[in-house]
């Protein structure tokens, strides 16, 4: 499960370390986020013309037909180990791949109504790419063209595991992983070849979508003020002193 994350990064940062080209117009749009939600935009890593970019999109990406095509929120994780064959991913999973760029997600621990949230992240801070879907959705009405995302989750590694069973699939640092994922498998004109063509991109692809090193993250407790999707502000991500449960 991740269901809030956070971009705290410069724009021109983020490009810069993650080796993403920039777009002019989404760059003004931009800011450093310490507490995305559900239904709100943020930036994603697509390829774009045979190149590697950051776009905006919003995240939740409604199912492409049937039961759920209205809902506002729509999927914002879907399990890495089955969205190759489910319904709603199959087509994303193909032709949608996705890094959603981050440096951190927040889980929480602990009884209902005293739950305390971590923030989990590099001991650097440096960005991320998450793995993910998107779908271009026509949206009713005035009939906006929206880029929509969901965040692939896999099982949690040593570190995650005691504060949930699921955590974001953390694409491998490196240009390298980035374009294994992003890029086409077939050649251009022959998008997924015939069943067992497409088969063997799923299996190939399926293989990046693994549990981070346990070494990769670290846990740092902060205020539940990140509770509220109103606050949005550095001191989301500021650490905290639990008590001593020794007393």
């Amino acid at each position: 499960m991740c269901g809030r994350f956070t971009l705290t990064t410069r724009y021109q940062d983020l490009a810069d370390q993650l080796q993403l080209e920039l777009d002019d117009d989404d760059l003004a749009q931009y800011r450093p986020r310490y507490n995305i939600a559900p239904t709100e935009s943020t930036v994603i890593a697509v390829r774009d013309g045979g190149r590697h970019r950051l776009v905006l999109a919003r995240w939740g990406m409604p199912a492409p037909f049937g039961p759920g095509q209205d809902d506002p929120v729509g999927h914002i994780n879907a399990r890495a180990e089955t969205a190759a064959g489910k319904p709603a991913f199959r087509g994303a999973f193909l032709s949608g791949r996705c890094g959603v760029a981050a440096d951190g997600f927040f889980e929480w621990t602990g009884p209902k109504g005293q739950r305390q949230p971590y923030w989990f992240h590099r001991a650097d801070n440096r960005p991320m790419l998450l793995a993910g879907l998107y779908r271009d959705i026509v949206h009713p009405g005035g009939g906006e063209r929206l880029r929509h995302f969901t965040i692939l989750t896999c099982a949690a590694n040593q570190l995650v595991a005691p504060y949930h069973r699921r955590m974001p699939v953390i694409l491998d640092p490196g240009a390298a992983a980035l374009a294994s994922w992003l890029d086409p498998v077939a050649p251009e004109g022959q998008a997924h070849g015939d069943k067992e063509d497409r088969e063997a991109m799923r299996a190939a692809l399926s293989s990046l979508l693994v549990p981070a090193p346990d070494d990769l993250l670290v846990a740092t407790p902060v205020s539940t003020r990140v509770n509220s999707t109103r606050h949005d502000d550095p001191a989301c991500v500021e650490p905290i002193e639990l008590p001593d449960e020794d007393g």
